[in-house]
């Protein structure tokens, strides 16, 4: 069933734990996503005109929204099924490869996961999901907050990718998957996640990866994470802004790369 609905700024379109019947289609305006945690509304990112909001729960076959959904300008959605959905899918070569390459980030990062599982157990077993750690010498990651450049006052001269950055495990807390290259501070409420997000570099181009965070990554103003499109976004020649944990979160970076055309690879 396919119905369109007009919403005005603050409207929910869909509440954390609401049952998933089907995904929206943005036509116009703009929606954030926002999660409540230990008590603190925190919005993860928003979702523009001609970007579908919700999709991953109907293909996944999820019982109940991750997130909430609520408008902040005014606009309208196309409210489209579970069933016609994933009709459109297979008969839409277009949108079904768009899908297939949110579902690839995904499958990519849980094996990732279970690679770093079985190198626990076997510490001298299994490869790095994320790719071969490559020497590189033109990736400089800064503190662009006053709160996170108490913890990192100086720019970081990165000297491998893939490599991760995440927060200090509480106590209590089992330890993440990987051991982050740059691991943070953080207190309640948590934005950062143990194992938040990784710079990259495959196809030429450098990467930043959420890896499965609680609250997502911005990267220049673009949010990608389990609630979005895609878990993955290309860095750009020059500075690019990395926002981990949601709008408004203390964890805000500069990586700056350098030219593609003066690299020598």
């Amino acid at each position: 069933m396919t119905r369109s609905r007009q919403f005005g700024s603050g409207d929910i379109l869909f509440t954390e734990g609401d049952a998933v019947e089907g995904v929206f289609y943005v036509r116009s305006g703009s929606v954030e996503v926002l999660r409540r945690r230990d008590g603190t509304e925190i919005v993860l990112g928003a979702i523009h005109g001609g970007q579908v909001l919700g999709e991953m729960g109907v293909v996944v076959n999820r019982a109940q929204r991750s997130a909430t959904a609520r408008a902040v300008t005014e606009g309208e959605v196309e409210f489209i099924g579970a069933a016609e959905f994933l009709d459109r899918i297979s008969y839409s070569p277009e949108d079904a490869r768009a899908l297939i390459e949110r579902l690839c980030h995904r499958l990519h990062d849980l094996e990732d996961r279970i690679v770093e599982d079985e190198q626990r157990l076997r510490p001298h077993g299994a490869r790095n999901s994320l790719g071969e750690a490559l020497a590189v010498r033109d990736v400089i990651l800064a503190a662009d907050s006053g709160d996170l450049r108490r913890q990192l006052p100086e720019p970081l001269h990165v000297g491998t990718v893939p490599f991760l950055v995440g927060r200090a495990v509480l106590s209590g807390e089992q330890a993440p998957p990987r051991e982050p290259h740059l691991e943070l501070q953080d207190h309640v409420p948590l934005r950062l996640s143990r194992n938040h997000f990784a710079i990259v570099r495959h196809d030429g181009r450098y990467h930043v990866r959420d890896l499965r965070s609680t609250l997502g990554t911005m990267v220049n103003g673009r949010p990608i994470g389990e609630h979005f499109g895609s878990d993955e976004a290309p860095l750009v020649a020059g500075e690019n802004e990395v926002v981990a944990g949601g709008k408004g979160s203390p964890f805000v970076f500069f990586i700056t790369i350098a030219d593609e055309g003066t690299r020598d690879d």
